[in-house]
């Protein structure tokens, strides 16, 4: 089983994890777990498949710096 627990800095971590929360899709192969803090949004990732493992990481790392940078007008 490879592990991975990335903190990733944002503004609104609470707002950010409520959005994630509906996509997790915990199953045999990877489990996910998130957790916030005052500025940082903690994902915690276990999976059996690297490949998994990778792309998950990335998803979330870009949806972080999508929803940090996104401007509102």
């Amino acid at each position: 089983m490879h592990t991975v627990v990335l903190r990733l800095k944002c503004k609104d971590a609470e707002i950010v994890k409520k959005s994630l929360e509906p996509d997790i899709k915990n199953d045999e192969y990877s489990k996910t777990k998130l957790k916030t803090g005052k500025d940082f949004l903690e994902v915690s990732i276990e999976s059996k498949k690297l490949n998994h493992l990778k792309a998950i990481i990335n998803s979330y790392i870009d949806f972080v710096y999508m929803f940090e940078n996104a401007k509102v007008e």
